[in-house]
This record gives C-alpha cells, structure tokens and sequence, in this order.
C-alpha cells in the first residue's frame, strides 16, 4: 500500500490489489451525514465492496445478523470495447492496465481517479469526480470523462447497480422501475422494498446523453455526466403512510432540478456547505504540516457520518463505510465522538442525545429481559435500541464454530456513557431542553438500572457490581470493574444533582416523570448507594502495585507477562484473545484503555503520583486493540508530562485510517472500515490534551503543552451560546470572541 500526500488536503493511491481496494473504500469515503459511499471506482462491483449506506436504515435476512442496507449503486458506469464483453476495470483481464491513481480532496469531499488501459494497440483513459453532496443530502453527482488516443469505439453501461454487496443479505427487492428520456439525458427510477420491515425506498439516476455506445475521436474528451438520488420511507415523519410512488417521485424531482442547475452549480454550492463546515470546525496546526493534515483528514471522516440536521441518528461505530458491526451504534459516540461536535456544532451533538432518548423504549426492554428495572442502553444500537448484539460474535479461527461472547450482556457501562453525554451536553450549552425533551427519563432509568444491578455487601458495607465487562473486552465476567463503577456513581450522581435542583424549581415536568416512572421511593436508597458504592483505589500496601488502581477485583493476581510473550503463544495471527479460552484472558494483558480510560475522564479526582503510577504500570499491559485506546493513552500522556509517547499516541489515532494498520478481523469476521472513534479521539489529543482544553461550568481553561515542532494551535469552541476563537503558542493562548 502507498498512500501520498498530494497538498494539504488531498491524499492518493495508485495500488489496486484486491487489499488496496477494500482499503481504499474506507480511506476515501465520502458522506454527507445522512447517506455514505465507500471510494471504489465507478465500474467496481459486489467484489470490491462497494458500499452506499443509509443512515439509520436496517434489514434482517432470514436468521442472520441485521445490519445496515446496502443501496444500490446509482454512479456505476462500465465501459468496453465496442463488440466486446469484458469491461475496463481494476481486475486483472485482457485489458492491461498502464497506470492508474484515485485520491480523496477531504476540503470538499471530492472522489477523483484517472485510469488508462491499453488495448489494441490504442489507449483508453478514463478520469472521473464525485461528491456526495452536502448541499441536498440526498444527491450524488459524478462527471466522467473518457478519452481515446485513437479513434476507437467504446459500450457504455450506466445502471443502478443493484447486485451489492452484503455481509448478510440480500435486503432488498425491486418493486418497479421505470424509463424516460428528457432534458438530453436519460432518467430511470427504481422502486424498491426491505425485505424484513418493508420499508419503501427509491434510487434515481440521470444519464447525460443517453447513449449506449460512443464513437470516441482521437485525443478529444468525451464527458457523460451521471447523478443520482435517494429517497427511503424513514426519511418521512408519517413512515407508514408514505407511498413508494410519492418516494420514486421525490427522488425524480430532486434530478430533475439537479440536471437543471447543472455539475458545476451543483459542485459549487456543495463547497460552499463544507467552506462552512471548516469556518466552525477546522483545527489549525503551525509547524507539522503532517500534523496538521491527520487532523484534517480526522475531522473530514467525522463531518461525512455526522447526521447533520436530522434528529434522532447518531454515528455508527464504522461510520457509513458499510456494514461492519452491524452498522450499530456503540458508546463510542457519546464518549470519543459527541466531544469534537459538542463544542464545534452543539446542535449535531444533540442529535446524538435525541437518538438515545427515542431508542429508551429499547433499552427499558434489554433491562427487563435481564430481570432488572431501568434502562440498560443496547452494546450494539439500532433503530429502535433493542441489542443487535449477539452471543456469538467470534469465530473460532480453528473449530470454525462460533465463541460466547458476554459483550451486550456484560458491558454495562454504555448507560452511564449516554448519561455522561447529557451531562457534558447541558454543561457546554446551558440547554437544559434536552432534559424535557426526555433526557432527564433517560438518566432516571439508568440510574435505576444500576440500582438494580449493583449488590450489597454487609460485611463491608458497601455497594458492588459483580460479573461485569468493562471496557477492556479480553476480561469478561470480572468484578468491580474501576471504570464501571466510578460511571455508575457518576450516573447516580447526576440525577440526585438534577433532582435537588428541580425540586426546588418545582419544574412539573420533571416531577411528573418521576411519577410516572415511580422514582421518588428510590430517592433515599439511591442517595445511600451513592456515598458506599465501592471505587477501586490506588494500591498502597504492594511496592509493586504502589499507587496503581487494580482494573478488577483479583487483576493483579493474573499472569503478569509481557505483550510478546502472549502474541507469542498465538497458533493463528487472526486468533481471538479474549473469551474463556484466549491468550490474553488470564494474564494482565489488556484489549485497550481501561483503568486509564478512567483517569482521563475524571482527571480532576486523581493527583500527579496516581496517574504516572498507572500509566506507567497499563502502558507495556496493553495491547491497544481497539481504535478507542490511543486517544485515552495519549491524553493521560499530555497529562503526566509523557510527550514523546503522547506524540506517537496521536499519530497512531489520527492514522488509524490513513495507515491502514487497524484490525481487520476479529476471528473470521471482517471489521474493516472508517473509525470515527479515531477520529473524535484525534480531535481530543490535539485539544484536551496538547492545548489543555477544558470547559466547567462555562469557563474555559488551557494548560497547554504542544509538542516541540508544534509552534501553534488554533481551534473554535461554541461554549454557552458565544463562539470563541483560540490561539495555544509556547508562550501562552489567547480566547477571542468570534
């Protein structure tokens, strides 16, 4: 793989391995919030994973794993030599390639590649651009261009592709599809329906010109212009009265308009939408150029997948780049992502807020089916919240057979991520809103799902939570698990924070839902557990273990080997380390950021010593196996002083994408794709953690420390309604009101 930095904003690749495409379709996507496409090239087919996501559209075939629908493809053009079948493309065949490069201009989201082949003695090249636009969410516009270095004539086949490919599908039927020829061009609608909810979508293309086969004069261009539309039944507030007609007609009509305004209109005012996007968001780095582009591409990634002006979707933990992990939503959103747009565009980030207050509904059902009150949020969330998690969700790399795995049973500590979401949300933007709106029910239930999961020990007088897993997955079925039970309090906390101040606002609404949902007699027993829940606590009697917070109960008594010495004991590179049986699940060995996770979210609580003792102690212990373990490694890194390794920590989030070395597999299944986790975390490295960023109770502080060749740092903060321009130098910062 070799990847170029062409400018400061635009990246490029000139391999086409089977693995340099399936790469390539993540590193450049394109997206606009409400739909994504993977960067494959316009003849590619189901093989190379090409991919038009959706946002927030799902189906289920048969007994398989429900998942994202992947659209059909409305840009695919393929072309061949006039009389012959095989077809220009990237695969090996008859048709040689000569050379061959595509990039992603990450400013404007703009796909582009240039191909040549030769072919009897002649040579074809093709170069063609496409945005997803960000001006109408629901149109894709490409422009190809075709050119000749003899005369010569080519077959062109412009068609919705239907034959996508899907991890678990098909998810799809086509209902009608129709033709008509007007404004130069030819349009063709097709209807289709999911096959699990029925839900009724619609892909429109535009064809300029129409025709099926062109006579190409030497060394003269010829350009076809291609858009397409999409439309789907959920876009719709009143769902199941929408017609699939009224559907195929909206998606007409936004082409039709389109091919009105014209490429270069359309072009122009989708740079326009991203011009403002950077004016609000961009983070400018003086003296890393190298820097400054990661960070760049980061925040490119995040601005794709964001739903942007659509209530109720959040991010799915591979963005829209396809169907890994079943396009579901994970804690991922509240805890790494929801932070760069809290402070940046704080009305998305309340969308990501409204998307777990309509999914509740979900998370009230999971808890029950466990025989506990209260809402227990999904570990992989959906449209309606219910766990789209399963409990096989490894392979056996050499039984073949499915691992149990305890993920969405075990990891409960998502409630309290999506509590700590609201809380960070009301404290940036003083919008207290989003508590009428239902936040404050969503924090109640949580609240109340823990007390109903915690136990009681008499003995010692406290509150635990047993048979848990907490952030590092390679431990399962552990007891009191640091970060979870100091989110747990945390959760206890802000409702009792939030109910003392209602109650002496005597605000009705809040009062009302605490009647309805009966929680007034768990006031008392609530405010209990709150002052005894039991907060592992920095080791002092072991010289070994001094001031290291033990990540669960018995962890230390664990194997304490080195990272090697358990990649060492692998018969298989693509073998699962956790569950019962994995290399790592007893020794010390950590998936990711756990107990460091911890510190760096409740920094305040801990001093210097405690946070350089285990820093040093879960560094060598961790694998970092997960894209959400180097932003946390890297911020408590800023924190204790450690800038070479904070240095390293941010590149290797803010690559994770760019290099291609994150995991590909879990087991035997693919889990390839965009990690906006990654992204978000890049964001937090660069501002919390070089810049010293903070906000509490709407002050701002820095404590900056920027790395040596970093000589500035500029960032915008909206912060209660003011946006802030600052400027962090060696020498200091500046905060200006914009």
């Amino acid at each position: 793989m070799c990847i170029k930095t062409l400018n400061s904003w635009e990246i490029s690749g000139s391999a086409y391995s089977h693995d340099d495409i399936l790469q390539n379709g993540s590193r450049m996507f394109s997206g606009n919030g409400y739909m994504g496409m993977r960067g494959t090239v316009d003849e590619a087919s189901a093989e190379d994973m090409v991919s038009l996501i959706v946002n927030g559209m799902y189906d289920r075939y048969a007994d398989k794993w429900r998942e994202p629908v992947n659209i059909p493809n409305p840009l695919c053009i393929r072309l061949s030599p006039r009389g012959k079948s095989g077809i220009f493309s990237l695969h090996d065949g008859e048709y040689k390639i000569r050379s061959h490069e595509q990039k992603i201009d990450y400013r404007y989201g703009l796909f582009s590649r240039r191909t040549t082949w030769k072919t009897d003695g002649n040579e074809i090249t093709v170069e063609s651009c496409r945005f997803v636009s960000m001006e109408n969410e629901h149109l894709l516009c490409s422009k190809y261009v075709v050119t000749s270095d003899s005369d010569f004539s080519v077959s062109v086949q412009t068609l919705i592709d239907s034959d996508v490919y899907d991890c678990n599908g098909p998810h799809f039927k086509l209902v009608t599809q129709h033709a008509v020829e007007a404004d130069g061009g030819l349009y063709t609608v097709c209807r289709y329906r999911t096959l699990e909810n029925k839900i009724p979508f619609s892909v429109a293309q535009y064809v300029s010109g129409g025709r099926k086969e062109i006579i190409l004069t030497k060394k003269k261009p010829f350009v076809l212009y291609v858009y397409g539309a999409v439309y789907c039944g959920i876009d719709y507030d009143s769902d199941n009265r929408i017609t699939a007609e009224k559907i195929g007609g909206d998606a007409f009509n936004c082409l039709n308009k389109s091919v009105a305004d014209g490429f270069d209109a359309l072009y122009l005012a989708h740079r326009k939408k991203w011009d403002a996007v950077w004016r609000d968001g961009d983070v400018v780095i003086e003296g890393d150029s190298k820097a400054q582009e990661d960070v760049r591409y980061s925040l490119y990634q995040l601005h794709c997948t964001a739903p942007r002006g659509q209530k109720d979707l959040s991010v799915p933990a591979r963005g829209l780049s396809g169907q890994t992990y079943k396009g579901a939503v994970f804690w991922d959103t509240e805890m790494f992502i929801l932070p760069y747009f809290l402070y940046t565009d704080p009305g998305t980030a309340k969308n990501f807020i409204r998307y777990r207050i309509k999914t509740l509904a979900g998370a009230l059902r999971k808890a029950k089916s466990y025989g506990y009150i209260g809402a227990f949020y999904a570990w992989e969330s959906q449209e309606t919240g219910d766990d789209a998690c399963s409990d096989y969700n490894v392979t056996d790399v050499f039984t073949k057979r499915p691992l149990r795995t305890y993920f969405k049973d075990k990891q409960i500590h998502i409630s309290a991520a999506v509590v700590y979401a609201i809380k960070e949300y009301i404290d940036a933007t003083e919008d207290y809103s989003i508590l009428l709106e239902g936040g404050f029910e969503v924090i109640a239930e949580c609240a109340l799902f823990y007390l109903s999961r915690c136990v009681y020990l008499p003995l010692r007088q406290w509150y635990e939570f047993h048979d848990v897993t907490g952030p590092d997955e390679y431990h399962e079925r552990v007891d009191n698990n640091a970060y979870t039970n100091r989110m747990a309090l945390f959760t206890f906390e802000t409702l009792l924070t939030y109910w003392d101040d209602f109650l002496k606002d005597d605000n009705t609404f809040i009062l009302n839902t605490a009647k309805k949902i009966k929680l007034e007699k768990y006031i008392p027993l609530m405010q209990d557990v709150a002052k005894k829940i039991y907060i592992p606590q920095p080791e002092s009697d072991d010289p070994r273990h001094h001031n290291v917070i033990p990540q669960f109960d018995g962890y230390f008594s664990l194997e304490d080997c080195s990272l090697n010495d358990v990649k060492k004991r692998l018969l298989d590179p693509k073998e699962y380390w956790g569950g019962a049986n994995g290399v790592a699940s007893q020794t010390q060995i950590s998936k990711q950021a756990d107990v460091v996770l911890m510190l760096a979210v409740f920094d305040d609580e801990y001093g210097k010593q405690v946070k350089d003792a285990n820093y040093a102690y879960y560094l060598p212990r961790t694998e970092h196996g997960s894209s959400l373990s180097s932003c946390m490694y890297g911020l408590l890194a800023c924190r204790t002083g450690n800038k070479k390794d904070a240095y390293a920590f941010f590149k290797k989030t803010a690559e994770t994408d760019l290099s291609g070395d994150s995991k590909q597999f879990a087991g035997l299944i693919y889990i390839g794709g965009t990690h906006p986790a990654a992204e978000g975390g890049t964001w937090i490295m660069v501002v919390n953690g070089f810049c010293g960023y903070k906000c509490r109770n709407g002050e701002i502080s820095l404590s900056p420390d920027l790395p040596e060749s970093w000589k500035s740092v500029t960032f915008t903060a909206k912060v209660r309604g003011t946006d802030y321009l600052i400027t962090v130098t060696k020498e200091g910062y500046e905060i200006c009101r914009k």
